[in-house]
């Protein structure tokens, strides 16, 4: 509040600006606001018509796809990966999708970043990333022929280990009939719905 001064009348100011602010203009009408304009909104899909999810059931499961937020070439497969992910295991061929690339359109300004990468979950989310997708189909046929080999190898090692069991070399007392593999077994996800009557 600072010291007080002798024969200094009230409301008298003591700066400039101080008087600037005690002199503020006054209030002045600039017209109505019109109340339907206020309540109006967009909706996202027909108001009349049924909810996205039940028009595509998909919806639902695919709420994260990076498609909904950015509009990107078609021949791009655009993956979220998270950073800690990066930090352990790199970006594996993956490259960033900037906000600032021509060939995208950013749907939601608030998830450019200030290094101008595209997130979700805020500056620590998930980065969105993408790859030529004829690069991603070669990589899943490399994959699925390193899994088809290592099913192959343990199908040989379970039989190898069964004609060791039948010739004795884990004693004369133990003989084994028969073994499964477990991928032979499995049952498909349908067959394991529970039927209602």
């Amino acid at each position: 509040m600072g010291v007080p001064i002798i024969n200094r009348r009230p409301g008298q100011a003591e700066t400039s600006s101080a008087g600037e602010l005690t002199e503020a203009p006054q209030e002045k009408s600039l017209g109505s606001i019109d109340l339907n304009t206020i309540t109006r909104r967009v909706p996202s899909f027909d108001e009349d018509g049924p909810p996205p999810w039940e028009i595509d059931k998909g919806w639902l499961k695919h709420n994260t796809d990076a498609r909904r937020f950015v509009s990107a070439p078609d021949a791009w497969e655009l993956r979220w990966l998270n950073p800690k992910m990066i930090d352990r295991s790199g970006f594996r061929d993956w490259q960033t999708v900037s906000a600032s690339d021509p060939r995208v359109t950013l749907k939601v300004p608030s998830m450019r970043d200030p290094s101008n990468l595209i997130r979700r979950g805020g500056q620590n989310g998930d980065i969105l990333c993408y790859m030529p997708k004829h690069w991603v189909e070669s990589r899943n046929l490399l994959k699925a022929e390193r899994a088809n080999k290592a099913l192959q190898s343990s199908v040989a090692r379970q039989q190898q280990f069964t004609e060791e069991v039948n010739r004795g070399h884990f004693g004369p007392h133990t003989h084994m009939d028969a073994a499964k593999h477990p991928t032979h077994t499995m049952a498909e996800g349908k067959s394991m719905e529970k039927e209602v009557s």
